[in-house]
């Protein structure tokens, strides 16, 4: 295929598949097309967006030729056009070195944003509960002469004894002295409701900490669910960490999300496995490791015009190179043997 007409070529910085520096792009993805480009006999331009802009561009005719690891799935198929798979790819969790401390405070920030609605209705029937206790004590010791005579501060007084004696600490009583066997009657009542409860409270508390697998280490992707968790907006990736219960952290780009790991905003990032391996071998071997296996197997490929006419000439391109094994010899330029 002759064209004097320069295709448009739209790309996202996606170490290690599209990088870019003063304009000069280079990448497994780059190195690919451009054999592609030759063997079509085709002159290109690139042009660098955002990865969630891409796909939308393309469909709306404003590039011809659009790649950064973009996973080939049915929905996106709906408005463009995938060539064959140029490369299998999966997920992967990146974790910080130091995930001890980042996910003990995300685990009470999620406690708080999500447990507190099933502890708060007992926690309320409790307090009612020495309410009107405390209101009966009241009015019987009321001119035992320890007590002020007025509702308020009395009431508070009452409620002061249940806490200093549901704690033992018994002491605390002399402030405010219980003389009557009624009024030591209400307090003992008092002290095993409030205990039954505390009891409750600890058991609910630990059975919402299991589930929602609050441990200190993520092993894999079965961990992940009630983990904070980063990803890039527009992928794959969102959809399937929902579907694990994970809290999705969306960001714009694949190095904010390293970002966040490394100031311990988050727990985790998950991503393409070969964009997260690149990183942690070239830039975050000090702090960040990988963890568990890949999961989600995927394949990408370069997305083109829905009905495009290139998508023949490009998927016989890609036929080519792997036959005569230029495909092999650049997987092995950027990843290493074909495993």
């Amino acid at each position: 295929m002759q064209n004097t007409q320069k295709l448009k070529v739209v790309v996202s910085q996606m170490p290690p598949f599209v990088m870019e520096s003063n304009n000069k792009y280079s990448g497994f993805e780059v190195d690919l097309w451009e054999m592609i480009a030759r063997e079509m006999g085709v002159g290109f331009e690139y042009k660098k967006y955002n990865f969630q802009e891409l796909i939308p561009i393309v469909n709306k005719r404003e590039a011809d030729v659009a790649f950064a690891s973009i996973t080939i799935n049915e929905k996106r198929e709906e408005i463009i056009d995938f060539s064959h798979s140029t490369f299998n790819s999966g997920l992967h969790i990146l974790l910080s070195k130091n995930r001890k401390n980042i996910n003990f405070g995300n685990t009470i920030k999620t406690f708080f944003a999500e447990g507190y609605k099933q502890f708060l209705k007992p926690l309320l029937i409790l307090l009612g509960i020495i309410l009107m206790l405390g209101t009966v004590l009241y009015i019987v010791e009321r001119n035992n002469g320890s007590m002020s005579l007025a509702y308020f501060p009395g009431i508070l007084q009452v409620t002061w004894i249940f806490m200093c004696s549901m704690l033992g600490l018994d002491g605390a009583l002399f402030v405010y002295s219980v003389s009557s066997w009624i009024g030591r009657l209400i307090v003992s009542l008092g002290q095993l409701i409030s205990l039954a409860f505390l009891g409750l409270f600890i058991g609910e508390l630990t059975a919402f900490i299991t589930t929602k697998k609050f441990r200190l280490n993520i092993e894999g992707a079965k961990d992940l669910e009630g983990k904070n968790v980063a990803t890039v907006e527009g992928t794959t990736s969102q959809s399937i960490l929902k579907g694990f219960g994970a809290i999705v952290t969306s960001v714009t780009t694949i190095e904010e999300a390293y970002k966040k790991l490394k100031n311990n905003q988050i727990d985790a990032v998950v991503f393409d496995a070969p964009v997260l391996k690149y990183y942690v071998l070239n830039e975050g071997a000090e702090w960040a490791e990988i963890t568990g296996e890949v999961f989600d197997k995927q394949e990408y490929g370069f997305v083109l015009q829905e009905g495009s006419p290139l998508r023949k000439d490009v998927n016989l391109a890609i036929l080519t190179l792997r036959e005569n094994g230029s495909y092999d010899e650049l997987y092995k330029k950027w990843f290493g043997e074909i495993e």
